[in-house]
């Protein structure tokens, strides 16, 4: 079968692999649709980081080279001893995380923090960028065949937004800021409008705020050209926005969340910084803020997002493409590169 295989920094290919079988547990896919994430963009040309050259993972024995891609859609074509809930043609989309299911994290209802989790398309065997994939059954969220399976294949980086969203803990009737507006930031901002909350929006990219106008946002800022704290103070009065979300992991937009934030407001950090990042502790004094991360998502989240899919509330259009899987790096990694495309959807079925 065919499978887009990592090899290392800026080592990316097509090539034939062997096909998987399902183990005890397990759920083998035909994957229909497999988005392409920034981190996978960043393992690409800065890697290796979440995938391992040389010590295997710990908990799945997995090293490079592996077959990238996180975020999939797929539906069941053959399933593992123990699995009697999943029928053949079932549409699924997949929560790429295995855990340990011991420690206190996972005891806790929090596996999406747990120290010895592996990510399926970075540190298991297989991966969303392939014909055919293996993941545990527990992985396998059903989705309906109305949500379809292009949309499928966003739920994954959705829930990583809405899980963002309610680190926040804001209320409805209340305003945000959303710093960076790829994938995860647009997720965040679908999430905001899901629950009420108003987003402010700003990214240098003119496709990616053309998208954010695309899906509502009245206050969509440039801060090449906008001074982006002072709009945000302008738009609430002079009190600043109740949350800031930072989905871009560089130090000017941490600044500009930690000085554009309301007094008792909250920053959520979202991004993965490619670097160590500086918090000056004076910002984050200077209105009492609230400083939390967010990482992940649970199978709530998940849920959730798939009822909101199923419910028409999320809008993919303005912000997912859709090439061929041949096409995965000149259309795909190359475009993303370039910041030309928002999300990337590759069509490893071949049905376009």
């Amino acid at each position: 079968m065919r499978a887009a295989v990592y090899h290392g920094r800026g080592d990316l290919r097509l090539e034939e692999v062997p096909e998987p079988k399902p183990g005890p547990g397990e759920v083998m896919l035909r994957v229909r649709y497999a988005g392409i994430c920034g981190s996978d963009l960043h393992e690409l040309d800065h890697g290796p980081i979440f995938t391992r050259a040389d010590r295997p993972h710990p908990l799945t024995g997995v090293r490079n080279p592996v077959v990238l891609g996180h975020e999939l859609s797929g539906e069941v074509v053959e399933v593992g001893d123990g699995v009697e809930d999943m029928a053949t043609g079932t549409l699924v989309a997949v929560d790429p995380l295995e855990t340990c299911g011991a420690c206190p994290f996972c005891r806790a209802g929090a596996p999406n923090l747990c120290p010895m989790r592996a990510a399926h398309g970075l540190s298991r065997a297989g991966g969303g960028f392939s014909e055919l994939t293996v993941i545990k059954r527990g992985m396998a969220h059903l989705v309906p065949a109305a949500v379809g399976p292009r949309n499928a294949a966003v739920v994954e980086p959705l829930s990583v937004g809405l899980h963002a969203v309610r680190r926040g803990r804001l209320e409805p009737g209340t305003t945000a800021a959303v710093f960076g507006l790829g994938p995860i930031g647009i997720a965040v901002v679908l999430g905001l409008h899901a629950t009420g909350v108003e987003a402010i929006v700003s990214d240098p990219s003119e496709r990616r705020r053309e998208a954010a106008r695309a899906l509502g946002c009245r206050q969509v800022l440039d801060p090449r050209s906008d001074d982006v704290v002072a709009a945000l103070r302008d738009l609430t009065g002079g009190r600043g926005v109740d949350g800031a979300f930072d989905a871009a992991g560089v130090p000017a937009t941490i600044d500009a969340a930690l000085d554009g934030v309301a007094f008792d407001g909250v920053v959520v950090l979202v991004a993965v910084p490619l670097a160590p990042i500086a918090i000056e502790v004076p910002r984050l004094r200077r209105a009492e803020a609230h400083l939390t991360a967010s990482g992940g998502a649970t199978a709530q989240d998940f849920a959730d997002v798939i009822g909101f899919l199923s419910a028409g509330v999320y809008d993919l259009e303005p912000w997912t493409t859709t090439i061929r899987f041949d096409e995965i790096l000149p259309l795909g990694f190359d475009a993303l590169r370039r910041q030309e495309q928002v999300k990337v959807l590759v069509d490893v079925a071949g049905t376009i």
